[in-house]
């Protein structure tokens, strides 16, 4: 009795964290704003009202967002010295999880700056994942005019309410299982993916 319960709080964990995660579909946003380069424009705007803004270094808007052959592109226009800024802003009740991006060709040397890590997309078109940090929803294109990266990728976690994670994990006799995380510091819901000592015992949520 006393595993089943706790096998059945864990599932119930893994299917709340998967339920609270969104991936963005870029298909049917739209493209909005200052005109720029081969088409791109500088406002894109999800179906739930995400929306993402791409400007220079004096934050004026420049035109380098677009979706074609199934691929949302972010288009340089700006050069390698000259990042392009692009600021995301998610609906209310939710913040932003995990990015992933991709180099259009190897030979583009370009790399994204994201609270203060860099991801280099020179000589590979394997996909980098950048996680986001609560409350930092800007990062910053560097590369060569003309060149291309792709936005694989975009998802954002519901926070708040009840389906961000659960309160308590139970086991035998309705006895209430303490939760720490990998720092060892005591928390009071699992609310996203990753791992946790629940009751002494080491718990990946997915």
């Amino acid at each position: 009795m006393k595993r089943f319960t706790l096998i059945f709080s864990l599932m119930m964990t893994m299917f709340t964290a998967a339920m609270a995660q969104e991936s963005v579909d870029f298909s049917t946003g739209t493209l909005d704003g200052q005109w720029g380069d081969k088409e791109t424009r500088s406002i894109w705007t999800s179906a739930n009202g995400l929306q993402i803004v791409s400007t220079d270094a004096n934050g004026n808007e420049v035109g380098s967002m677009k979706y074609y052959s199934n691929r949302f592109t972010l288009y340089i226009n700006e050069g390698v010295a000259t990042p392009i800024k692009y600021t995301i802003t998610v609906p209310e009740g939710y913040s932003l999880t995990e990015m992933k991006v991709k180099n259009s060709t190897k030979s583009h040397d370009a790399h994204i700056d994201y609270d203060w890590s860099s991801y280099s997309l020179y000589n590979t078109t394997a996909e980098k994942t950048i996680q986001f940090v609560e409350g930092v929803n800007e990062f910053f294109l560097y590369g060569q005019v003309g060149r291309t990266i792709y936005v694989t990728s975009l998802t954002i976690t519901k926070t708040g309410g009840e389906e961000t994670g659960i309160n308590e994990v139970k086991g035998e006799n309705d006895e209430v299982k303490a939760i720490y995380d990998l720092t060892g510091r005591r928390i009071n819901e699992i609310a996203g993916p990753g791992i946790y000592i629940v009751g002494g015992k080491k718990v990946f949520v997915k």
